[in-house]
């Protein structure tokens, strides 16, 4: 036993201090000593009407890294609270902005593909910067949601290829930003993505 361990009580203590820099170091404890049983904890928060408080819980759970991928993922497809929902997909986006997570593509696509179509605007919002950090595999995913009938998803999307930054991306951007059919708000969308390619 790890004597230096400290207790549950204390670090869920510290994940209510104000202070950013002592709820990190609560968050890495949790999950080096006690994984399962503050997971399941932070869990619980994410439907909180505080939004301080699930911000915290998200960032915390985001700690967990690739080990909370599977949680997040089964809590999302058993759930039809949006909060939780749209939680779940903001832990995704953090663990995946610091992970490659080439290897979990399969585990998190029925959640990508349930998201796709949710009209919700929060769940748009959270799902197309996840799809920009999973890389190469959800870049067709990118391609299609920018011709999307959604002017939200589509312009999400389109913001999003510009921030990836490859030459397939570039050219479809390109190809938009001159295409008559699609709403003008998605032109110039394009258009300003490939700026902020140079």
């Amino acid at each position: 036993m790890d004597n230096n361990r400290p207790s549950l009580e204390s670090l869920f203590d510290d994940f209510e201090h104000p202070n950013p820099n002592i709820n990190k170091e609560a968050f890495l404890s949790m999950y080096k000593y006690w994984p399962y049983e503050s997971m399941g904890l932070l869990i619980l928060k994410l439907d909180s009407k505080d939004v301080e408080t699930r911000r915290k819980s998200v960032k915390a759970l985001s700690c967990f890294e690739t080990f909370v991928i599977m949680p997040m993922v089964e809590l999302y497809l058993a759930s039809n609270v949006l909060i939780i929902r749209v939680s779940c997909l903001k832990v995704l986006v953090r663990v995946a902005a610091n992970h490659d997570l080439d290897v979990f593509y399969e585990e998190i696509k029925p959640v990508i593909e349930l998201a796709l179509n949710d009209e919700a605007v929060e769940i748009i919002l959270a799902l197309v910067p996840l799809l920009r950090h999973l890389g190469p595999k959800a870049n067709s995913v990118l391609l299609k949601l920018s011709r999307d009938s959604n002017i939200l998803r589509a312009k999400a999307a389109i913001t999003a290829l510009g921030e990836i930054m490859d030459s397939r991306s570039n050219h479809f951007l390109r190809e938009l930003s001159h295409d008559q059919s699609i709403d003008e708000l998605l032109r110039e969308s394009a258009r300003e993505s490939l700026n902020n390619c140079f």
